[in-house]
């Protein structure tokens, strides 16, 4: 009997403690498969299904130093948090990726994301890619010092200041020695959210560890003005001083820091400005 080169095989040196990988050839043969729709994308954005925003369709300056890492050395093994509908993954297995680990806490995101590939005759790259639904940190357990670099790309500010440091910590123990993390996250003078900045400034003099926790965002006049398919029960924003501090904390150096402005249907391209903060850092070893 051949084997099916999609299904996934139990390795002794799984990276992935669990859960269990989703499997690629079981996906392909799903008959809802045809039923399911990727929405349609607006000004450089696609809603995810599951009220946590949006993928965005053009690259910013972390994914593309993420995408260039691993041009220059296809070698590694990577895991994505939050990857949607797998647009950095794809250009990552096309440039020739050893090993990418795709995750997102909706499983249907990561079946559409097989779809397309399928459709557009893409089907080899399935050999390198490896997918896991489910929550980091609560629900996907890594292999400590398993991965040469992690993408956290629009995600982190789903966090809460109750579970934030155990996410960044879960970061570190899953990279190796050298290994590094990309982290873009949305800044508390993102446009548009100017009616936030008054509670932000308060709790900060207060000194609140992370004064930029919106509980509520969904309830605030920005959220909204959110496609209620795509907006966040609650967010947390972060200046970049917060963000790296708490990278800082955990054991990581800071070695790139960006401010971006973000794109839309009048800025059609990532520029410097305020609406998004980003660092790459990468894992010390502890002393």
């Amino acid at each position: 009997m051949m084997m099916d080169p999609y299904k996934n095989q139990p390795k002794e040196n799984d990276v992935i403690l669990y859960p269990e990988e989703m499997n690629i050839s079981s996906i392909r043969l799903e008959t809802i498969l045809p039923a399911l729709q990727m929405p349609t994308e607006k000004a450089f954005r696609i809603s995810t299904l599951n009220q946590h925003g949006f993928m965005f369709t053009k690259f910013d300056p972390i994914a593309l130093r993420f995408l260039e890492s691993i041009e220059a050395r296809k070698e590694q093994t990577v895991f994505e948090v939050g990857g949607a509908y797998g647009n950095v993954a794809q250009a990552a297995l096309e440039s020739g990726i050893c090993a990418y680990y795709l995750n997102d806490r909706e499983e249907t995101h990561l079946k559409l994301f097989i779809q397309q590939l399928e459709r557009n005759q893409k089907t080899h790259l399935f050999e390198a890619l490896h997918l896991i639904a489910g929550c980091c940190p609560e629900e996907v357990k890594l292999k400590h010092e398993s991965f040469d670099a992690i993408l956290v790309n629009k995600v982190l500010h789903f966090c809460t200041p109750e579970n934030i440091d155990a996410f960044v910590q879960w970061l570190y123990n899953g990279l190796k020695n050298g290994g590094k993390v990309y982290i873009l996250t949305i800044s508390p003078f993102r446009k548009g959210h100017e009616s936030l900045l008054e509670d932000y400034e308060k709790r900060k003099c207060e000194g609140a560890l992370f004064p930029g926790y919106c509980p509520n965002y969904s309830m605030t006049a920005p959220g909204q003005g959110h496609d209620p398919k795509a907006c966040p029960l609650s967010l947390l924003f972060m200046e970049l001083s917060t963000l790296k501090s708490l990278f800082q904390a955990h054991g990581f150096k800071i070695e790139e820091e960006f401010e971006l402005s973000i794109i839309n249907e009048d800025a059609p391209e990532w520029g410097i400005g305020k609406d998004m903060i980003g660092i790459i850092a990468s894992r010390q070893a502890m002393q």
